[in-house]
C-alpha cells in the first residue's frame, strides 16, 4: 500500500513537473521529470516497464539508436501495438524514466503492448539493473566522445556485460548489424538466439562518385588488421580475418540505392522473399537505420506490407533530418556527434546546390568535452561550397578554424556564438530557393529546440 503511494506521488510529480516545463517554456523537460520521479520512487521505471504485454526491446549502439526506434515504433503502431518509447531521444535512466512516466496512468498502470527503449551505450549496463529486454538491437560502434566513454573496447564490453546479466534472468534474442565487426562479434553465447542484418550493395546516385566515405579498418580480436572487400562508410562492410573470424551471413540483407534525399532499399528476408521500401530520407546511415528497424519488425512477425507502411510514412524526430519552416523557409536539422556520422551527414550537403549551412558546436558534457573530433570529420566535403557558412555555439571558433583549414575561403565563413542570432542571421540571408541546413551537437540541439518554439 505505502509503495504504491510512492510510485503514483512519483508518476504525478514526474507528470506535473513535464506539464509546467512545457508550458514556461523551461527547456525539453526530458530528464528533470524523471530524475524527481526516480528521487520519490528509486524502482519507478521497473516497476512501469515490466507492465509490457510483449517483448521489451532495447535500442543502443553510437549512432541511429532514436530514428531507429522511431521507426520501430511507427511500425508497430501500424500494426495496432500499444507503445511507450522515450521518442524525445532522451536515453539515460533519467530520460527514459520521464518517458515512461507520462505514457503512464496517474494509478501506476502502463497498458502498452510493448516498451521501445533507445539507451545509451554506456548506461545500458546500468538499465539492465531495473528491467531487461526480451529483444535487443545494437546498431554500430563508432569513436564517439573518447573524453567520456574510453575506448571502443570498453563500450563493447559493457554491452555484452549487460547482455550476460540480461540472459541470466531471461531469454534473449539479439539483432546485430553484421557489417559492422565490432557488433558481430557481441552475444557468442550459443544460446543467445541472434539474427544478423547487413547490406550486400550499396550505390550511390545523382552524387559525386568520386567523394568516399570515411573509412577505418577495424582489428580482429587476435589483434590483426580485418581485411575488407568492400568497405560502405567507417569499419563497415565485408570483412575477414586470417585467423578464420569473417562477416556473418547475414540473415536479413539489402541492397541500397541512395540518392541525395531518399533511399531505395530492396530487402531480402530469411525466407528469401524480397521486397522495396522507399526510404524518404537522406544518406546511408539513415538506410542502416530503415534496415535495423526492419530485420527487428520481421523478428515480431509483422508483414512487409505493414513495414513499408510505418517506414514511407513515418515522421522524423526533432533534429534527425527533420525538414521544417522558419519564418516561412525551409530549414533541415541533423545532430551531428562523431566523424563518421558528421561525414556523411556533410555528404548530402554537399551535393545540394541550393545549401546554406549553419553548423552549431558545444562542448558540454552531454557533447563530450573533446572537440577534436572536428579534425576527423571530412569537413574538407565543403572546399567547394561557394556560400556563407556560419558557425555558432560554444566553440563556435574552433569549427571556423577547422572549416578554414578544411579549405574554405575565410571570407565565407561568419562566427554568431550565440544560437538565436546565428538562426535570425541565417534565416534573412537566405534567398528564395535555398534551404538551411543546421547541423548541432546535442545540447546544441536541445538550445535549438527551446528557441524555435518561439518562431
Amino acid at each position: 500500500m505505502i509503495k504504491s503511494l510512492f510510485y503514483k506521488n512519483s508518476i504525478l510529480a514526474s507528470k506535473l513537473i513535464g506539464y509546467i516545463s512545457k508550458r514556461l517554456n523551461f527547456g525539453a523537460g526530458t530528464n528533470f521529470p524523471g530524475k524527481i520521479a526516480r528521487k520519490i520512487a528509486p524502482d519507478i521505471l521497473s516497476y512501469l516497464v515490466n507492465q509490457s504485454k510483449r517483448e521489451i526491446i532495447v535500442v543502443t549502439g553510437t549512432n541511429g539508436k532514436t530514428t531507429t526506434a522511431g521507426f520501430i515504433a511507427n511500425i508497430l503502431t501500424k500494426d495496432k501495438r500499444k507503445v511507450a518509447h522515450n521518442k524525445k531521444g532522451a536515453n539515460m535512466l533519467t530520460g527514459i524514466t520521464t518517458a515512461i512516466t507520462q505514457e503512464s496512468s496517474l494509478n501506476g498502470k502502463l497498458d502498452v503492448d510493448h516498451c521501445i527503449l533507445e539507451i545509451d551505450e554506456a548506461f545500458f549496463l546500468k538499465a539492465v539493473d531495473e528491467f531487461n529486454p526480451e529483444l535487443l538491437l545494437v546498431t554500430n560502434l563508432f569513436r564517439d566522445q573518447l573524453d567520456r566513454y574510453g575506448e571502443l573496447d570498453t563500450t563493447a564490453k559493457k554491452i555484452q556485460s549487460a547482455i550476460d546479466k540480461t540472459v541470466k534472468k531471461k531469454p534473449l534474442k539479439v539483432a546485430l548489424n553484421a557489417d559492422d565487426p565490432m557488433v558481430s562479434a557481441l552475444a557468442q553465447d550459443k544460446n543467445i538466439k541472434k539474427v544478423y542484418y547487413g547490406f550486400s550493395e550499396v550505390n550511390f546516385v545523382n552524387q559525386d562518385k568520386t567523394v568516399k566515405s570515411p573509412q577505418e579498418v577495424a582489428a580482429c580480436s587476435c589483434g590483426k588488421k580485418y581485411d575488407y572487400s568492400k568497405i560502405f562508410y567507417g569499419h563497415l562492410g565485408h570483412y575477414s580475418c586470417n585467423c578464420g573470424r569473417s562477416r556473418p551471413n547475414p540473415d536479413i540483407s539489402a541492397v541500397a540505392n541512395i540518392d541525395i534525399n531518399n533511399s531505395t532499399l530492396t530487402i531480402t528476408s530469411k525466407n528469401a522473399e524480397t521486397f522495396n521500401v522507399n526510404l524518404n530520407m537522406p544518406g546511408l546511415y539513415n538506410a542502416y537505420n530503415a534496415l535495423a528497424a526492419i530485420t527487428l519488425c520481421l523478428e515480431l512477425n509483422i508483414s512487409p506490407e505493414i513495414i513499408i507502411n510505418g517506414l514511407e510514412n513515418y515522421s522524423t524526430i526533432f533534429g534527425r533530418a527533420e525538414l521544417t519552416y522558419l519564418k516561412g523557409k525551409p530549414a533541415l536539422i541533423q545532430l551531428i556527434k562523431n566523424p563518421i556520422g558528421a561525414t556523411e551527414v556533410l555528404r548530402t550537403v554537399k551535393d545540394n546546390k541550393n545549401s546554406k549551412l549553419l553548423i552549431i558546436i558545444n562542448d558540454n558534457y552531454a557533447d563530450g568535452r573533446d572537440v577534436s573530433w572536428l579534425w576527423d570529420a571530412n569537413f574538407e566535403l565543403l572546399n567547394n561550397h561557394n556560400k556563407q557558412i556560419i558557425t555558432s555555439g560554444i566553440r563556435a571558433s574552433d569549427m571556423a578554424v577547422r572549416l578554414k583549414y578544411a579549405g574554405i575561403d575565410h571570407n565565407n565563413l561568419k562566427i554568431i556564438e550565440n544560437i538565436k542570432k546565428a538562426i535570425d542571421y541565417s534565416l534573412l540571408n537566405l534567398e528564395n530557393d535555398e534551404k538551411l541546413y543546421i547541423l548541432p551537437t546535442y545540447t546544441a540541439l536541445l538550445e535549438l529546440q527551446h528557441i524555435l518554439r518561439r518562431y
